[in-house]
């Protein structure tokens, strides 16, 4: 079983030991603390409350400061798939935790951006009012001098172009004075000067053209206005720049508040630890979980820690939330990923990950088809992880696309493909390699259909067969037969009955496979509702389970997709040889042209193609595959220990 054999495991000890025993849990990591079940706790054992408010606080400020000065890094080369974390040494992680004074940092941060937040924010009120105020810089009247004028008055109007000459009739015809200041492709911008005693009319005659009222109370002569305002958003920009290196600098010290930061996140973990543990006057009982291969090493390292008693307990028959971790060989640990990303399986559940590994590398292979796209994929999942840190999934990835690359390369040769060519095209000396060449999918589109189809099947028996051994396992043989090796027998007895029909066999093949197909069918038709005692919806059910054939028929033709995909793969590696051998022949630039095309056509080809082929594995793995036997929904396993959001112990 792939899946880690857990045990259940109380510690009890002296009550001032508790702290000393969590700490070197945390250095251990192997033990998942877990909340003890309070009717399994004696009486004289009560739950210990631990705050942790001003820890939860301080990680929120320092995740704040941190989150402000990311702004402030530059950007470094980084796939962006998995997080990476900066690796340090220990001495300089605890010497940046004993000396560095992370709360001026957090201070100085804050009146930084408090600063920067209301210089920006003057800034754009700026910027809204030069915006209100540009149509009117050619005016050069003081609105200040107008306002305290005792007969006249003034308004700035916003009129349609086509409006004008009316309001200049009306304009006339009521005695006040009009200015045209600016005009746009559609607006036109004006000052209307007219007696206070007619303002009425003014403004009937502005509601009448649609006129917009504009109101600058507060500025005098607008161009001038428009100067300040220039001048101080300039003083802005030199007050910004000095903020924005201030912050750079405190930029330099970032790692440090990241040492803070992972130093209070594992104190915080310790905490919450404690308090799942129970204390008496004396004592203190803790609950957790670990894998059995671990038990002595535990064992071990708590040996030190007197008084100490270290009780194990198997789990209880029936038991829900036991923690799950995967325990794969190495060949097969990096498809964990796969299952990881559907979810990890119950307990007690068969562990997808051995049986997924060898189909999603040959899907993938199939998807890919070209030998030459093979090695490329291999040497890039080889490579990048050596030079670029991607982190645990990441490395997971990257091997799982290796083994993939390894696998293409064996598919290629059998289909004959090389970067678009075909092997017969290669050099003589090749000759060993041609004869491997088995069928060409451009040219023998079926022949890859119905492999692929028969992949398929096997795939999905293997499913079928996963969820009868677990029945077996669990000691449920009824439903390990009648729902699960009648499915089997019927599958396998309509391939032997189709390919007894192709060939044109007879004898005992035929009555080999037509017994098989009555046996699967008379018994799933008659056992699949043996649980109702009505003997028609007993039967309805029956049929029901045999109208699954169908089901199953198109989950078989859903393995077609290989075959879209590998020919999607030849046919564009061999439209961009076409197009690169065109672009030879043009004059000078040719040969340059053709390579470029080549690089960039192949390595684009590989890559869509390798992204659509993982997503369209992951598919079959998660609809098909999955369907047939697994459930999934564990809960991981996650053991107290010393690591961080940010950095690395070295």
């Amino acid at each position: 079983m792939a899946i880690a054999e857990m045990q259940k495991v109380f510690i009890v000890g002296e009550i001032n030991s508790r702290e000393k025993v969590i700490g070197q849990l945390e250095k251990l990591a192997l033990f998942q603390p877990e909340p003890m079940d309070k009717d399994l706790t004696p009486s004289i054992f009560k739950e210990d409350k631990i705050k942790t408010q001003q820890i939860e606080e301080n990680l929120s400020k320092i995740s704040s400061v941190i989150d402000f000065l990311n702004q402030f890094e530059e950007k470094k080369f980084d796939l962006g798939l998995f997080p990476n974390k900066i690796l340090v040494k220990k001495d300089e992680y605890l010497k940046w935790i004993k000396e560095f004074k992370w709360e001026e940092v957090y201070r100085k941060c804050a009146d930084i951006e408090d600063k920067m937040e209301k210089l920006k924010g003057e800034k754009q009120a700026l910027q809204e009012k030069s915006h209100l105020l540009l149509p009117w810089k050619n005016l050069s009247i003081s609105l200040k001098k107008l306002r305290r004028r005792k007969w006249i008055d003034y308004q700035l109007t916003v009129l349609p172009s086509s409006m004008i000459s009316d309001l200049q009739k009306r304009v006339q015809k009521e005695e006040m004075y009009l200015e045209l200041v600016s005009q746009s492709n559609k607006n036109s911008y004006l000052i209307i000067l007219f007696l206070k005693e007619n303002k009425a009319k003014m403004e009937d005659i502005l509601q009448q053209l649609k006129g917009e009222k504009i109101q600058l109370k507060e500025v005098d002569i607008p161009s001038e206005e428009l100067s300040k305002i220039k001048e101080r958003t300039l003083e802005i920009n030199e007050e910004l720049k000095k903020n924005l290196k201030e912050a750079r600098k405190i930029n330099r010290e970032k790692i440090k508040l990241m040492a803070i930061y992972d130093y209070f996140l594992n104190l915080l973990e310790k905490k919450k630890a404690s308090s799942q543990s129970r204390l008496s006057n004396y004592t203190f009982a803790l609950k957790g979980w670990i894998k059995k291969d671990n038990l002595p090493i535990l064992q071990k390292g708590l040996k030190g820690i007197s008084p100490l008693e270290i009780i194990v307990q198997p789990p209880k028959k029936g038991e829900k939330k036991i923690p799950v971790t995967l325990s794969n060989k190495p060949l097969f640990k990096p498809f964990e990923l796969v299952t990881e990303l559907y979810g990890l399986p119950h307990y007690l559940e068969i562990d997808p990950t051995p049986f997924l590994a060898p189909f999603f590398a040959l899907f993938l292979g199939l998807c890919l088809t070209d030998g030459g796209y093979g090695i490329l994929l291999a040497l890039i999942a080889y490579i990048v992880p050596k030079k670029i840190q991607v982190g645990e999934g990441g490395k997971k990835l990257f091997s799982i696309l290796f083994f993939s690359g390894l696998v293409t390369i064996g598919v290629g040769i059998i289909t004959g493909g090389i970067f678009g060519f075909e092997l017969s095209q290669l050099p003589s000396f090749l000759a060993p390699v041609k004869k491997l060449v088995l069928f060409s999918p451009m040219k023998n589109p079926m022949t890859f259909l119905i492999i692929a189809l028969g992949i398929g099947i096997v795939h999905l028996l293997l499913g079928i067969f996963l969820e009868f051994w677990d029945d077996l396992r669990r000691g449920d043989i009824q439903s390990a037969i009648l729902d699960h090796l009648s499915w089997i027998i019927l599958i396998l007895g309509i391939i032997i009955f189709g390919i007894v029909w192709v060939k044109h066999l007879g004898g005992a093949f035929k009555y080999i496979s037509l017994g098989m197909i009555l046996f699967g069918v008379g018994t799933l038709f008659l056992f699949s509702g043996r649980k109702s005692k009505n003997l028609f919806i007993r039967f309805a059910k029956g049929g029901y389970e045999l109208y699954g054939l169908l089901s199953l028929f198109g989950d078989v033709l859903s393995y077609s997709r290989l075959l879209a995909l590998g020919l999607a793969t030849s046919v564009i590696a061999t439209v961009v040889n076409t197009i690169a051998k065109m672009a030879w022949g043009i004059p000078l630039i040719g040969p340059v042209a053709m390579v470029l095309i080549l690089i960039l056509g192949h390595f684009g080809n590989l890559a869509i193609n390798c992204l659509s082929g993982f997503i369209h594995t992951a598919r079959l793995q998660f609809v098909e595959f999955f369907g047939k036997f697994y459930e999934g929904g564990g809960k991981e396993f996650k053991p107290l220990k010393e690591e961080g959001k940010y950095l690395v112990i070295k």
